[in-house]
């Protein structure tokens, strides 16, 4: 598939979306919806934040409008949307906003019909794109199946460089060189080395202040690795922990048992159920795996992927559906053809001094995927742990010795 043809899928899900919901248009301003709406394109210059650089204009008719400034258009025109019919809406840098000039070029009296992504033209509907974000054409899964081997190629040349010793900051400034190294963004790098990581669920590196000589945290015998890598758009997410000194069975045991419930989780997420279907098997198989019955509240549990880090998370009661088939079937009528979408999920159980995520994508036919799969480190023997037959396979701690 051209990127003119996903372009024109996308729009049209857009489209469906606005007519759907009676919207004239939608402005689009976040780096995750520009990136959603036109098959991975950048409007970013400060990378790690949610609002672009400039906005994407999408009406009911489908029509599109790059609306941005001066000092974004040249290279956003000639390599971003170069290939795309997008019309201009442009502004000197000093004089405007985004949302103004789009009031002012549509005369906009009422903003009732009028949308936005961040809340500056209309009512703010992100969490209402979020079914449409999570929907992924075959192209675009095969861009994940991509992705996800860089994310695992440089999370292992990470950990293979990890030794006693090491610091915490020396281990995220290895794991954001190989993801660059590879074309990707690094946007989240959490790294815990032994008693933090029985603390905290999102542990920054610790640094050295710059006014202090306090040193960051050495590794003394095992290291969580979280990483998040991003590409033309999508994001993969997974965990790894390497072994340099000593580990208790304890440890290994627990790992053992949450990788068991991200196991179970994943099979549990089939086309037909909701996000909140699939979070009761969640919450079962902490039981089921000997984990204390509120172990969840402790750390969100993951969910739907894609376009945004989590497009929806798990949790009780959650109605999103797991593959959705409303807008495919409308998007099949409006450009009259069949159109095969899939989706994407990083389920992330934890518990105290463990933590299971990969990434996997779903196929319209239900068959599973994961794409952060490490070749290089032992698998643990799943069907041991549950005393049953599983197709899942999930790494073991990364050791030395």
């Amino acid at each position: 598939m051209k990127d003119l043809e996903l372009f024109d899928i996308r729009i049209a899900l857009i489209k469906s979306f606005l007519n759907v919901n009676g919207y004239e248009g939608i402005l689009l301003s976040r780096t995750d919806n520009f990136a959603m709406a036109t098959g991975g394109k950048r409007n970013y210059i400060w990378k790690y934040t949610d609002l672009g650089a400039n906005s994407l204009l999408v009406d009911k008719n489908g029509k599109v409008y790059y609306v941005g400034n001066n000092i974004e258009e040249p290279r956003i025109m000639e390599e971003e949307l170069d290939e795309f019919p997008c019309k201009r809406i442009s502004f000197l840098w000093f004089e405007d906003i985004p949302s103004n000039v789009v009031r002012k070029h549509f005369n906009i009296k009422d903003e009732t019909k009028w949308v936005s992504d961040d809340g500056s033209l209309g009512n703010n509907v992100n969490n209402e794109l979020a079914v449409i974000r999570a929907l992924l054409t075959e192209t675009e899964l095969e861009k994940y199946k991509a992705l996800g081997k860089l994310a695992s190629e440089a999370m292992v040349a990470t950990l293979r460089e990890i030794k006693q010793g090491d610091t915490e900051t020396d281990v995220s400034a290895r794991l954001v060189y190989e993801g660059h190294k590879r074309g990707c963004l690094v946007p989240v790098s959490l790294i815990a080395s032994d008693e933090r990581i029985e603390k905290y669920r999102h542990p920054l590196p610790t640094e050295i202040s710059l006014l202090s000589q306090k040193e960051s945290k050495r590794i003394k015998n095992i290291v969580m690795v979280v990483g998040c890598f991003l590409k033309e758009g999508l994001v993969v997410s997974l965990t790894r922990f390497k072994q340099v000194g000593q580990v208790g069975e304890e440890i290994r045991d627990a790992f053992g048992r949450i990788c068991a419930v991200d196991a179970l989780v994943q099979e549990a997420t089939v086309p037909g159920k909701t996000l909140g279907d699939v979070f009761e098997k969640c919450v079962e198989a902490y039981k089921q795996m000997g984990f204390p019955e509120n172990e969840w509240h402790n750390h969100h549990q993951g969910g739907a992927t894609g376009y945004a880090g989590r497009t929806c998370k798990g949790k009780p009661g959650e109605t999103f559906p797991v593959l959705d088939t409303y807008y495919p079937s409308i998007v099949e009528k409006e450009l009259g053809k069949h159109i095969s979408f899939g989706t994407a999920f990083a389920w992330n159980p934890s518990a105290k001094g463990v933590k299971s995520e990969d990434t996997f994508v779903l196929y319209a036919d239900g068959r599973k995927e994961i794409v952060t799969t490490t070749e290089e480190i032992a698998f643990l023997d799943l069907e041991k742990i549950l005393k049953r037959s599983i197709n899942i396979k999930k790494s073991a701690i990364y050791a030395d010795r």
